[in-house]
Parts: C-alpha cells; structure tokens; sequence
C-alpha cells in the first residue's frame, strides 16, 4: 500500500521512466482540480468551497504510495503561482498542502490499518475522522497563517477563513477520496454495476430529486422537502449496490449539491458564504457519511456471512473426513479380527491336512456370515441398532441348527436405542457373536438363549444375556482368554461391564450397558 509494486525483473530504466510520469500525472490532476475548485471561490479567491485536490492527493498516496508526495508539492505550486500568489506564498502553502496528504496517508495505512476497499465500517470511521476530519486541519492552518503573514487575510477574518478552508478540504475528502478509491478497489465490479438496471433505476431518482433540491425550478418550499429524497436512494443504495454503486451516488449527490450551491442555487445557498459551506459540509457530511457507513456495515456483514458459510463447509468437510477414516479404520478392524482371523484359520487347517471338507464349508460359512454382519452395519446410520440385531439373529439360526443347538431369543423394545451408531452396534453384536461362536466350539450345549432386555427403575440400562447348557469351562473364555478380552474391550468402549458366570446348567454371559447416559452424550454433541 506504501508504494506502486512493479515487476521484480522490470529494467532500472522502465522504473526511472515509470516515477517520473506518476509525478507530472498527479501534478496535473491536481491542478485541473484546484483549477475547478477554485472557481467556486468564497474568499479573495484563495478560500474555496471545495477542494477537490484534497480528496485527489491522498487517494493518490493511498493507492500508489507516498513516493509520490512531489506530485502533489508540484501541482499546488504552479496551481497557486498561476493563481496569482507570489512564490514564496505559493510555496508554503504547497507544503501545507503535501503535508496534509503524507500525514493522514500515513496515519491511516500504516497506524490505522486502513483499507482502501472500504468494506469495513472501521475504514470509513478512519476515513471520515483522520483523512477528513483531523489532517486537513494542517493545510487549513498552515495556508491561512501563510495569508495573514503576508497581509491577505485580516486578523479578524483569521478563525472564519480558516473553518472556510478547513470545511472545503473537508468536503473533498468526504466527496472525492471515496470514489477514486472505490475505482481500483470495492465491489461489485464496474461491468455488473454498470449492467444493473437497479442501479441505473437509484441514479435516475437521485438526479430528479437533485434537480427538484437544488436545480432552481422548484418553489423554496419544495426544495427543501427535496433536499431529504437523496437519503432513501443513498440507503438504497448502500443496501443493494455494494460499496462502489453507494460512492457513485453519494459523489453525484455531493457534485450536485456543490456546484449549485457555488453558483446561488438551491436551499444551502446564502449571502454569507460562511452559512453557505457550514450548510453544505453539513448536508454532504452527513449524506456521504450515512451511506458509506451504511455500506460498509452491509459488506461487513456479507463477508462475515460469507466466512462463516465457509468455516461450516470446512468444518462439515473436516467431519465427514474423519468420519470416513474413523469407518474405514474400523472396518479394517473388524475385517481382520472377524473375517481375516477366520480366514487364516481355515487355511492354516487345511494346509497341515487336519480339516475335514465339511469343517472346511463350515469355517467358510462363518466367514461369510461374519462378513454380511459388517457390510450389515454399513446399510444405515440412523437406528440401525434393532435392524443389526434383527439380521443378526437370521445369522445365527441357521448355524445353530447345523450345530445341533436349539436358539431362544427374546429381545424387549429397544426403539430408545436408536442412536446407537455402527461402531456402537457392531460392539454389541460381536460380544454376542464371541460368546455364541464359544458355545457352538467347545460348551457341547443344546440350547442357547440370548436375551437383549432394558433394566433398571429408569430403564437406563441395557443387559445383554447370553445362556446355554453346556459346559461351564470353556477354553478362550477365561478372564485371561483372547475371546474373553475382546469381548470386555468392546464392553467397556460401551461404557459398560461384562461379567462372565456359572449358571444352572451351563453358564452366562452378562453384559450391562448405561443407555441414559449415552443419549444424554449424544443429544449434547447434537447441539
């Protein structure tokens, strides 16, 4: 923001050509405006009502860097020399002038961060305050202490000239920084802007409301009614058109507004040009403030919005990528405890000749049983714990029966489950599966009841029961045994306990799993 970036393989020369042009182009633009501005003069041809060359430099500094402050030194010297002021006149008041445009340049970019796309409310306050409000107080000071050094301004006159001056400063930072800034930088587009019919629809009632205010054809009364239509096209505006179509209507209506009042036309105009610029700074101030803060505020707004449907997306994105890796991981998991374990088994057996062709078929129907159990848990996420348990149980009696045990199965309602994800139901089904696959290999039972039931007072419980007839000791089910590890590790990721017991005959399996607390969890984490 401190100086115009050129190409880092641009030739010396192009740069030594590059600056010297920048400074006769500023030079001459901010003649041609002076040139104008004073033609609207108010006080010996020296104070005048606006000073566009104000608004001019330091969007100049802002935009294309504070090198190029003798541009603005150059232009008001020969602006005031061919004025008609002596040279030593025009030279200090030259250097008011470029101190002015340095000073609030520097103050806004690189202690107020300002931004010169004014989508920011902080960027118009800084703007208003520091380029308008304070810094043009210098140029004001040091041009009218240099006139009554030299005899053109009374002493009495001293305070009145100063407030006249400091007012036009004012009023070209307020009317001209604001659009030449907005002409590099701001939003929308000049070629969406320019396309918008609603755009065209705003400028057109604000040149008739102008006209009506300030045009001369309309009864006083009229007029000043008509002075108050600008505002709602200026919040329109400010609403609808973005930062750029806001500053092309409040410069029009501050353009309009000026020049009529230069030339005695319309409400602001008064014999006494002290009422006539305290008017004037106060009807442009407060419309080009209203609707550029408004506008900022809406973009401000709209970009906040803007990062905030991004930081969701993002975050959406990030959830369903864990998800994903959280789910193939488990997959991976239970492919290779479940179906792999087996797997290895059967090819282990029958490449040291121990496995008969019907263990062979069997080991491979458990296999796929087990592999349909995991794509199962795949099939939904919403209430898939009752569904799971359900293709289950078609698992198991089939090979129950060529087993030779009879299946009793009792399951209470356990719609409340319905939160319980995959990983979660897969948990419960593989302790069920654990225990059901030790009583078919080593228990010689008969009978197997697997029993699902909610317990307790405030039903926050859900037992699993798993009983048969067998045998009570069973290999791989001791508190030390691989099957009886896996089957408390899953309890316990279930938040609950697993305990393993004689019955009579037989022998239970019982697990208990807090429900109340896991919906609790689960309705926290949803909100």
């Amino acid at each position: 923001m401190n100086a115009v970036t050129l190409p880092t393989d641009a030739p010396k020369g192009s740069k030594r050509i590059k600056y010297p042009i920048q400074i006769i182009l500023l030079a001459a633009l901010y003649f041609a405006g002076g040139w104008i501005g004073l033609r609207q003069d108010f006080y010996q041809e020296s104070v005048t009502l606006i000073w566009p060359p104000s608004g001019l430099s330091l969007a100049a500094l802002i935009l294309y860097g504070r090198r190029l402050w003798p541009g603005v030194m150059l232009g008001a010297l020969l602006l005031n020399i061919l004025h008609g002021s002596t040279v030593p006149i025009s030279l200090a008041i030259s250097v008011g002038n470029t101190l002015e445009a340095l000073v609030s340049s520097w103050l806004m970019v690189d202690y107020f961060d300002f931004r010169p796309t004014l989508a920011r409310v902080r960027d118009v306050a800084v703007l208003l305050v520091i380029g308008g409000a304070l810094a043009t107080i210098i140029s004001a000071g040091n041009g009218v202490t240099t006139l009554w050094l030299a005899g053109n301004v009374a002493t009495d006159d001293f305070f009145s000239v100063m407030l006249l001056w400091w007012l036009g400063d004012l009023g070209g930072v307020v009317a001209l920084t604001p659009f030449l800034l907005l002409l590099r930088n701001g939003s929308p587009a000049w070629s969406i802007l320019i396309r918008d019919l609603e755009f065209w629809i705003v400028t057109s009632l604000l040149i008739v409301s102008c006209l009506l205010a300030f045009g001369g054809i309309a009864h006083v009364g009229i007029e000043r009614l008509a002075m108050q239509l600008p505002l709602p096209c200026l919040a329109w505006a400010g609403i609808r058109l973005g930062t750029r179509g806001t500053v092309v209507v409040s410069f029009s209506t501050i353009a309009i507004a000026a020049t009529a009042t230069a030339q005695g036309l319309g409400p602001l105009a008064a014999n006494d040009p002290h009422v006539s610029t305290i008017l004037l700074w106060a009807y442009g101030t407060g419309m080009g403030a209203t609707a550029l803060t408004l506008a900022a505020a809406i973009a401000q707004r709209n970009s906040a919005e803007h990062r905030h449907r991004l930081e969701i997306e993002q975050r959406e994105r990030s959830e369903r990528e864990n998800l994903l890796s959280a789910e193939r991981e488990r997959i991976m998991r239970e492919m290779h405890d479940g179906l792999g374990g087996q797997l290895v088994s059967v090819l282990s057996m029958v490449q040291r000749g121990q496995a008969s062709a019907d263990e062979v078929a069997e080991a491979l129907r458990r296999s796929l049983d087990d592999m349909r159990i995991v794509i199962d848990s795949l099939e939904t996420r919403e209430s898939n714990f009752p569904e799971l348990l359900g293709k289950l149980r078609a698992r198991l009696e089939p090979l129950l029966q060529r087993n030779g045990v009879r299946l009793q199965w009792r399951v209470d309602d356990i719609a409340q489950l319905g939160h319980f994800g995959p990983e979660e139901a897969l948990h419960c089904v593989r302790i069920i599966q654990e225990a059901t696959a030790n009583v078919i290999q080593h228990a010689r039972a008969t009978k197997i009841d697997i029993e699902i039931s909610i317990a307790g007072e405030d039903r926050e419980t859900m037992v699993i029961e798993i009983r048969d007839d067998g045998i009570d000791s069973i290999p791989g089910s001791q508190p030390g045994g691989r099957g009886t590890r896996n089957m408390i590790d899953r309890a316990r990721a279930l938040g609950g306990a697993l305990r393993i017991e004689p019955a009579e005959p037989g022998r239970r399996v019982r697990v208990s799993i807090p429900i109340n607390e896991r919906s609790a969890d689960q309705t926290n984490a949803s909100k």
